[in-house]
């Protein structure tokens, strides 16, 4: 009985998280942001029935309250993926590969970043192919909602700055489906990780905690995929250039997390590390533009060259030359 009603707290919490988010504020938008945790720490702390009932209850209440339409956006984007990636870092290798026993006793860090990455690119395949289909046709789509986030920006603007206002809406159709990929690997990721934690503090933890700078490590042929689709997406026409964009997207990424690894990884032992990393995620917020892109790099050429591996192996060398 306990395990139920916690599974029915916790959808009502994931409910509640994503319905403030027609608020409209900032807070109401962090709070929304979070809508996934309350299933993946019912799903990691209590097991893969409870959190799967959490995630019935959010889609059942949202649907009952507000409308059908909502519930079904909601299960489709938020309640099934928090689920699947939930369930896949709490569940033994042993019970996906039943043949041989595996080398690691669960998912690698690699693995869990690797399937965020791939849910968000389905969601943002998803929604490329609604607007293309709902519009007949991406151009049709893309002005279409591009005319929408003017008007609503003129609504909240000065009408002065309409043209500025179209222009942004259609730099942001451009580049929407890619940043719709990285926000929700992003958003994954995050909860995960919190639930993870707090599953963790609550001493209800059954996997051993990664250590994550060393152990995030994403294949090469991912990253050869994430610079092909990068490539495709600025040489091939609309619609195709969007959906390379969804790749390129995700999986970049999914690179700027094992570049942060690097970071992280290559800095222990530095006298003022925690200022050197203030730093560096304060770029990622102000200088977005410059900095993702650097990281990417940086967790592309580990894919290849395994820089926290070399990095480690230097300071053996000057011992064995004593």
């Amino acid at each position: 009985m306990q395990r139920y009603v916690v599974a029915l707290g916790a959808g009502c919490a994931a409910a509640f998280l994503f319905a403030v988010s027609a608020e409209a504020s900032p807070i109401a938008m962090l709070l929304a942001y979070l809508a996934p945790l309350p299933i993946m720490i019912a799903t990691i702390g209590w097991g893969l029935d409870v959190g799967a009932i959490a995630a019935g209850a959010a889609v059942a209440g949202l649907t009952l309250i507000i409308e059908p339409l909502t519930g079904l956006i909601y299960a489709g984007s938020l309640a099934l993926p928090a689920w699947l990636l939930a369930a896949f870092a709490a569940t033994p290798l042993a019970r996906y590969l039943p043949a041989r026993a595996p080398a690691e006793p669960y998912p690698s860090v690699g693995a869990l970043v690797t399937l965020a990455a791939v849910i968000g690119m389905l969601g943002a395949a998803a929604v490329l192919t609604t607007v293309i289909v709902v519009y007949h046709g991406y151009a049709e789509g893309a002005v279409a909602v591009a005319g929408r986030l003017a008007a609503m920006a003129d609504a909240f603007g000065d009408p002065a700055d309409s043209a500025e206002a179209a222009a942004l809406a259609g730099a942001l159709v451009r580049v929407g489906p890619a940043a719709i990929a990285a926000s929700t690997l992003l958003m994954l990721c995050v909860n995960l990780y919190a639930a993870a934690r707090s599953v963790q503090l609550s001493h209800g933890l059954k996997r051993p905690w990664p250590d994550l700078p060393a152990s995030l490590a994403l294949p090469a042929p991912l990253a050869v995929l994430g610079v092909v689709a990068a490539a495709a997406a600025f040489a091939l026409p609309a619609p195709a250039s969007q959906y390379a964009g969804v790749a390129a997207g995700g999986l970049g990424a999914a690179f700027v997390f094992q570049g942060l690894a690097v970071a992280h990884a290559l800095s222990r032992g530095l006298k003022f590390r925690t200022l050197m990393l203030v730093a560096l995620y304060a770029c990622c917020v102000l200088r977005a533009k410059y900095t993702l892109p650097v990281l990417a790099l940086i967790g592309v050429l580990d894919a290849f060259v395994r820089l926290r591996v070399r990095a480690a192996a230097l300071p053996s060398r000057p011992k064995a030359q004593e």
